[in-house]
């Protein structure tokens, strides 16, 4: 969308780090193995049970901690069950919902229970110190109908989680005899105490390699799956397949040997065309096996849906693909050689690729600024409200390990990382002032912009006045748009309900208010086939430079 307020202007504005650049901000406390953006400032940061830094006020070892992104700093939190290769995601209200994990602590400077069957909750909440888990493993009420180990959970259209496949224990890779071939939904339909999980044949079809398999909610209200090499769209409601898809061309995408996934986000524009991303992977468990270097793109709204590959600049193994808030994606973190597991990565890949969905096919890939620091197995990356990338983690190790060691046991290839990386894409260094959404008399009750004050409500189909101040209209035409985004849940390269569309917005009267300030209009997705109930935020962007983005509770 675009409006003249000048006559004279620059083109675009140029950033003056055209790669962007990493920096490291602090330190996580506890290895950073799954993250979840649980308010606007702060990040929750779960890993196995194990021997972190962090101690609790008791004297054990911490192992899920509450990360402030203003301070960059964190605070050990105390849970029961083991959340080491759980999933997790978020109800209608805000709350979030961490399910599975492993076997119960055997050292008494840990301390945990199984976490196989867990459900753990998080409520949201205001102020300091405010946030704890909520879960009792002693309740049936609280645990799911089976054990699930690398499980994924998505959020439905209904606000209801599915609950799909995982393993019965931990292992190096699923097996007939210890497979969850089933799904379950959460909460628990009635009568819950009779409730039981669903089989699924496509889980048994993709063994071995379906671990945390990728799923999404579609506009159809459908959800596509994918594990190994293979992909559906399965209606929940019939419990039936829709439509089997082809298979991926190359090698495997799922753990072990896992591949980054994403939809792409959707665009009104198009009718909210679905498409599926997958990069890297690779063709076999070997230590000295070349990761993938290919990408498959399908659009699911497509009769006849086919895969469009594409190669990447580098190969990747165990990355993490992230939207940003110019709708454009990151690929980083990973390794070019081996498989997930316990020292079976090598070959760290440094350096990230921004994936442009709206260009060319063969001139999508732009290679951006190279990290110092391998994020192997068990590393994590997300988007924040501020548009900065927070990336965490790495430990292909069996237990905290912090030296280097080659010639001995135990073997540390790569050490543990507790350091704390921000990346600032180039948008964040052009010479354009940032876009601010300012208060609105009837709609904002407070700047939600880096606080950790209630989620505005919104509903579907709602829409917004919206006040932009653009700052700066003087050197270049303004063009405006607004994004509106789901960060999810992130684990071993799987980025569980993440998504964002792009929203109908309209110019108010084509009016200044003041100055810089312009009113739009702004319409809710019409559905929640589109975005699924839940916490949200909106990035308005300027000639690509984006706001802080509004927290908001769609539902």
């Amino acid at each position: 969308m675009s409006h003249i307020t000048a006559n004279s202007r620059n083109p675009k504005p140029i950033p003056s780090l055209p790669k962007g650049v990493f920096k490291v901000v602090g330190q996580s406390g506890v290895t950073a193995q799954h993250i979840v953006l649980i308010s606007p400032t702060k990040i929750l940061i779960m890993d196995r049970a194990e021997a972190n830094p962090a101690k609790l006020p008791n004297g054990l070892n911490a192992y899920n901690a509450e990360y402030d992104l203003i301070r960059n700093d964190f605070r050990p939190l105390e849970v029961k069950t083991n959340t080491f290769c759980s999933g997790g995601g978020f109800l209608p209200n805000g709350t979030f919902i961490s399910g599975g994990g492993a076997e119960y602590c055997k050292s008494k400077a840990i301390g945990c229970q199984d976490g196989f069957q867990s459900l753990r909750m998080w409520l949201p909440c205001e102020g300091e110190n405010c946030g704890e888990w909520i879960e009792n493993p002693n309740d049936r009420e609280w645990l799911m109908t089976s054990n699930r180990w690398y499980v994924s959970i998505t959020t439905l259209p209904s606000g209801e989680l599915f609950i799909l496949g995982g393993s019965n224990q931990s292992l190096a890779i699923n097996t007939n005899v210890l497979n969850n071939p089933t799904w379950e939904l959460y909460p628990k339909p009635k009568p819950a105490a009779d409730y039981k999980p669903v089989f699924m044949q496509f889980m048994v079809d993709t063994l071995p390699n379906n671990l945390y398999p990728n799923v999404y909610s579609l506009p159809s209200g459908d959800i596509y799956i994918f594990a190994n090499t293979r992909s559906m769209i399965f209606n929940v409601a019939r419990n039936e397949i829709v439509r089997r898809l082809p298979d991926i061309p190359g090698g495997s995408r799922s753990y072990p040997l896992t591949g980054s996934h994403v939809l792409l986000p959707l665009d009104p524009a198009k009718g909210y065309a679905h498409e599926i991303l997958v990069c890297g992977g690779s063709e076999r468990m070997d230590k000295n096996a070349k990761a993938l270097q290919t990408c498959g793109r399908i659009n699911l709204a497509d009769p006849d849906p086919q895969w469009e590959m594409d190669e990447m600049p580098s190969r990747r193994l165990m990355g993490d693909a992230i939207i940003l808030a110019d709708g454009k994606v990151m690929l980083l973190n990973g390794c070019q050689t081996g498989f997930a597991g316990f020292l079976h990565g090598n070959d760290p890949n440094y350096t990230p690729l921004m994936y442009d969905p709206q260009a060319p096919l063969g001139s999508r890939f732009t290679e951006w600024a190279s990290s110092n620091i391998a994020r192997m197995y068990h590393s994590v990356a997300m988007m924040l409200p501020d548009g900065s990338v927070f990336v965490a983690g790495s430990n292909e190790n069996n237990g905290v390990h912090t030296k280097l060691s080659l010639h001995q046991e135990p073997y540390v290839r790569f050490p543990t990382e507790f350091r704390v990386e921000s990346f600032t894409p180039p948008y964040l260094t052009t010479d354009l002032a940032r876009p601010e959404i300012v208060l609105t008399e009837g709609f904002f009750q407070n700047k939600v912009t880096t606080n950790d004050a209630k989620p505005v409500p919104v509903t579907y189909a709602q829409k917004l006045e919206l006040v932009a101040d653009l700052k700066d209209v003087s050197r270049y035409e303004p063009e405006v748009v607004f994004m509106l985004g789901h960060k999810g849940f992130v684990t071993h390269s799987t980025h569980m309900s993440q998504r964002m569309t792009k929203l109908v917005a309209a110019l108010k009267d084509g009016n200044s208010t003041s100055g810089t300030k312009f009113t739009y209009e702004v319409d809710m997705p019409p559905n929640a086939n589109i975005m699924p109930p839940g916490p949200h935020y909106i990035h308005m962007l300027n000639n690509g430079v984006p706001s802080h983005a509004v927290h908001l509770l769609l539902n």
